[in-house]
């Protein structure tokens, strides 16, 4: 029986899911540092950077706010940016129901500058509600884990969608492309992240798809790459990062070899482009190592 798309996809996460989060791998990364607590509902104010504000959401999404604002998973991405980059405005990532828009940066609305990210509460939601359904039967990550792994992305992936706009970054080719690169540049590179992060991810994007294995135009029209594509970049990306660690991602049904050869030069390519469209910005030099 040829399986559908998204049923593939779906084995290949959880196959993933399953090796990456072995004790082995598990163990090596660094555990979670415990940040000072933000003030009640939002970070200090600073005066340029970004900034984390959480608003009251509505009782349907309220739950899964309040859970995801407890974890400061949020909060460290945005300290491991603020702590690399000089970013010259201030730049507030809200959490709020006052939109439906989202997630997204927008740098302007109706003519006004408004250089904000926002998150609707709805998304959160459906986020929790896909992360169910996709982990149903997977061993080694948990739908609320998951859950801020794969915020850790997308707020990543928004703030690269701001520095390129608040930096005048160059851009060849789509913009979406190159901010996934952001995001897994910054997550990969620093010890408070790991590669269930990006996963996570990748498993968020293929869920709320709903596609059923057909593709329209709207799919190839879209300004994303497709999901299947994310998933297996994002594959790469982990492996490349470090080919001994993460080789059991590699293999059937998984990451095809013939991709795996390319990946160690990928993520090399990945690193050094980021070192060097950042480097006039960075509060500090990057670590050689």
């Amino acid at each position: 029986m040829v399986m559908s798309a998204f049923t593939r996809r779906t084995a290949v996460v959880a196959l993933a899911v399953a090796t990456l989060a072995v004790p082995s791998i598990a163990s090596a990364q660094t555990p979670e540092p415990t940040l000072p607590p933000p003030a009640p509902e939002t970070t200090p104010a600073q005066p340029g950077g970004f900034s984390v504000t959480w608003e009251t959401l509505n009782r349907a999404n309220r739950a899964v706010g309040r859970d995801l604002r407890r974890s400061k998973a949020i909060e460290r991405v945005v300290s491991a940016v603020n702590d690399l980059i000089v970013v010259n405005r201030a730049i507030p990532i809200y959490f709020t129901d006052e939109t439906e828009i989202g997630p997204a940066y927008l740098p302007d609305q109706n003519g006004q500058k408004l250089g904000v990210i926002v998150f609707p509460g709805w998304f959160l939601k459906l986020e929790n509600d896909a992360l169910r359904r996709q982990l149903r039967g997977v061993k080694g990550l948990g739908p609320k884990r998951a859950l801020q792994y794969a915020n850790q992305f997308v707020v990543a992936h928004e703030i690269g969608h701001a520095l390129v706009d608040q930096l005048k970054l160059p851009v060849t080719g789509k913009e979406e492309d190159a901010v996934d690169g952001f995001a897994a540049y910054l997550l990969t590179s620093d010890k408070r992240f790991g590669p269930l992060v990006p996963l996570s991810a990748a498993m968020l994007f293929d869920a709320i798809k709903h596609d059923d294995g057909k593709l329209g135009d709207s799919d190839f029209a879209d300004e994303h790459s497709l999901p299947q594509q994310r998933v297996y970049q994002f594959l790469c990306w982990i492996y490349g990062s470090d080919t001994k660690r993460f080789k059991g991602i590699v293999g059937k049904d998984m990451l095809p070899r013939a991709r795996a050869r390319r990946c160690a030069d990928e993520y090399r390519q990945l690193r050094s482009s980021w070192d060097q469209l950042l480097q006039p910005h960075l509060k500090e030099a990057p670590d050689a190592s």
